[in-house]
């Protein structure tokens, strides 16, 4: 009696002082990604958008690339990098102590890479960019005004202007705005001073039959600076304004909803939502979803609302009567009274013809049962040392 009593408190003590025993789950990551909303899981890389910010005189020579094709121009981004810093740092020797000094911080250039679309926005951009700045682009006769001595010569012997001589001191851009979305809010990082460094199209190949055209830029800029709000429409600029799919989701309310009682898109979600809208005022909205949810109700049938609680009370159990261990599929033995054991499993449980969530039901509830009523059997369990 002893051996045994002894046996089943150090098997007890191993649990408390041990609960997971040689087997982990995965409740850590669960608890740090998964815990309020997803709150620290990491953000996606396509959760993003770019939006050009061009001054008023450049835009005087692009009367192509009016606000709808800015707005266009912004969604065309491809990918891009994020602002990067690098700081130089100095180490001095005050008097024998070693001492790190920030002497100045350096912004790593910005490359974003845009698709070279059919309509050629990206190249009006890159066009514009150019011409601005650049005296050469603005030539339209090449073969009358090129003079091999002078570059280029007018009609009257006076040679034109080339390179940087274009008269102009104000910037292209106004600034760019780069952003990362996540959660229904955005992250803004202004590029402050943008210059182009390097910018040019793709290359061309016949034999390549899968692969698009590009346009790319170097962006240089003098600081950043951040900001953070809620997404919505114009919410960056530009944003969801225009080209955007504003159905709702067949799987919401206002897009039809599901013949479901319980749940996202159900009869008493559809309900809550009528009621919602009737007391903010939109009629026609209340309309809509009132209209749906009656549909779907009348979808309903009683095997259907059984099955769905069924289901739900299926996995309220078997979450309530899990393992503290985590470990899945896994039981403890049964005391049988006689000093012997068995394993409550789906093969042992009572055979039942019913549907199988009636028989995981039954099953879920021996375990329960089975657990809070008795330990396990002292010979079932490892032996001491």
């Amino acid at each position: 009696m002893a051996n045994k009593l002894n046996g089943f408190l150090d098997n007890f003590f191993g649990g408390v002082t041990n609960p997971k025993g040689n087997l982990g789950d995965f409740q850590h990551a669960q608890r740090l990604y998964v815990d309020n909303a997803l709150r620290l899981a990491p953000k996606t890389k396509f959760l993003s958008f770019v939006n050009f910010t061009i001054n008023a005189e450049a835009l005087r020579d692009l009367p192509k690339l009016d606000n709808a094709h800015l707005a266009e121009l912004n969604m065309l981004v491809k990918s891009f990098d994020m602002p990067q810093y690098r700081a130089s740092v100095d180490v001095k020797n005050q008097y024998n102590r070693k001492k790190n000094v920030q002497t100045k911080l350096e912004y790593q250039p910005v490359t974003l890479t845009m698709h070279d679309d059919n309509f050629g926005i990206t190249t009006m951009l890159m066009e514009g960019y150019y011409r601005y700045y650049y005296k050469d682009s603005n030539i339209t006769n090449i073969e009358s005004s090129y003079d091999p001595r002078s570059t280029y010569k007018a009609a009257n012997g006076r040679g034109y202007r080339f390179g940087l001589d274009n008269d102009k001191t104000v910037p292209f851009f106004r600034n760019i705005k780069l952003y990362q979305f996540s959660r229904h809010e955005y992250t803004e990082y202004t590029l402050v001073n943008p210059i182009i460094s390097q910018w040019g199209h793709d290359s061309m190949d016949q034999t390549d039959g899968t692969g698009l055209a590009e346009n790319k830029m170097v962006v240089e800029y003098e600081a950043v600076l951040y900001n953070r709000g809620a997404i919505g429409e114009d919410s960056p600029a530009t944003f969801a304004s225009s080209h955007y799919d504003q159905t709702p989701s067949p799987l919401n309310i206002e897009g039809g909803g599901v013949a479901n009682l319980f749940g996202g898109g159900g009869v008493l979600d559809g309900a809550s939502d009528t009621l919602g809208k009737i007391q903010k005022g939109d009629i026609f909205g209340a309309l809509i979803s009132g209209a749906n949810t009656i549909r779907n109700a009348k979808d309903l049938t009683f095997d259907s609302i059984k099955n769905e609680g069924l289901s739900i009370l299926t996995g309220a159990v078997v979450d309530a009567v899990r393992d503290p261990g985590g470990v899945p599929n896994i039981n403890f033995a049964k005391n049988k009274g006689n000093g012997g054991s068995e394993q409550v499993t789906e093969a042992t449980a009572p055979e039942d013809t019913g549907t199988t969530e009636q028989r995981a039901a039954k099953v879920a509830a021996a375990r329960a049962a089975n657990s809070a009523t008795s330990f396990p059997a002292a010979d079932a369990l490892p032996p001491t040392f």
